[in-house]
């Protein structure tokens, strides 16, 4: 199984992955306090009053995947590169040559020759004014080379059709949508029968009707917009043979499918929401909660790692710049045929960072 790894917007992981390629991927330590240690150092903005449940997350889906496959640390290949909810945190042109300078120069010391043919950019959805910003990136990459790029809206597929023909799209979870639900995703099978039917029914009959309200809403809950015979023929119009989605725990049915397209999947964070309004930048000026960062982005997603205690289900939730992730970490329910399909991406966040 090949492992393909999405570096955040910080340019810091480069060059840790640059350093030694075990400090973003933490299995071989054994020592809690050498890994807090490691944090404090290198990673000073995600450090609040306790550990953020990104460092848990990150050991134990790291654990679960070495089960899958012992030498999986020696299987990095792939780096998907950047955000794709915040505008503002779309790379520069000087941004992207400095990643594509450190990714080269960690190719040559791990990986292989060809190393342009393995970096993808991730693009956000973009508004006017970062629409110019994505553009003189798109078109520092298709001056250089056939590369990936991930696109969530439509004026970034439009712009790399007309202008970027080099470049290959691949369409993201914003565009490819899976449906959420705590009745599946956090509860397990349950389902609540309506007073009207269960008024005059048996403890049986009413165990019946949820087993049928339960069947049919698994079946509805594991399919995706890639099922839709109207959602291939956009992508076959856009030449796009590949798509992006998250891992759900209990949605074990939808990996097994046979798709016309291969398949991007994110682990080990789910995405919640997301929306223009920044709620992170709200923390240190309450005045901006409601509204859009339309000029001046504050960047006070470099300064706060916000998670929310929630005691009545077993995940963690978490909230980075105007975006919402749920960590979802038993990759072993995964079919091994899904994992091992060369065609498919199994796509690993160590962190959601900036």
């Amino acid at each position: 199984m090949q492992l393909y790894i999405q570096l955040p917007t910080n340019l810091k992981l480069f060059e840790l992955l640059l350093e030694n390629k075990e400090l973003i991927l933490w299995w071989k330590s054994r020592d809690e306090r050498e890994i807090a240690s490691f944090f404090l150092k290198n990673f000073p903005w995600e450090v609040m009053n306790e550990l953020s449940p990104q460092y848990e997350v990150n050991f134990v889906s790291l654990r679960k995947l070495k089960q899958i496959d012992n030498n999986i640390t020696n299987n990095i290949q792939w780096i998907y590169y950047w955000s794709d909810n915040c505008e503002y945190l779309m790379p520069t042109k000087q941004e992207l040559e400095k990643a594509l300078n450190l990714y080269e120069q960690a190719n040559k010391k791990y990986f292989f020759k060809q190393w342009k043919k393995w970096f993808v950019l991730v693009t956000p959805y973009v508004w006017p004014k970062m629409l110019e910003r994505a553009k003189e990136a798109l078109d520092y990459l298709n001056s250089i080379w056939a590369f990936e790029v991930v696109v969530n809206d439509l004026w970034i597929l439009r712009y790399i059709e007309n202008n970027c023909k080099n470049l290959t799209i691949i369409v993201w979870r914003l565009f490819h949508k899976l449906l959420k639900t705590p009745l599946v995703d956090t509860y397990g099978n349950r389902a609540h029968v309506s007073w009207e039917k269960a008024k005059n029914a048996t403890p049986n009959q009413i165990d019946e009707i949820q087993k049928y309200i339960i069947e049919n809403q698994n079946e509805f809950y594991n399919s995706i917009e890639l099922s839709l015979p109207t959602f291939n023929k956009f992508l076959d119009k856009h030449k796009i043979y590949r798509v992006w989605t998250d891992f759900m725990s209990q949605r074990e049915k939808l990996y097994k499918k046979n798709y016309d397209k291969w398949i991007d999947l994110y682990y080990p964070w789910a995405l919640v929401f997301t929306w223009r309004l920044c709620d992170t930048s709200a923390i240190e000026n309450p005045s901006r909660w409601n509204y859009a960062i339309d000029d001046i982005c504050p960047r006070t997603c470099r300064r706060y790692d916000i998670f929310y205690k929630l005691k009545t289900v077993w995940y963690n939730l978490i909230q980075r710049w105007n975006s919402a992730f749920r960590s979802e970490v038993d990759i072993e329910r995964l079919d091994k045929k899904f994992l091992y399909t060369k065609k498919n991406r199994l796509i690993y966040s160590p962190f959601i960072s900036v």
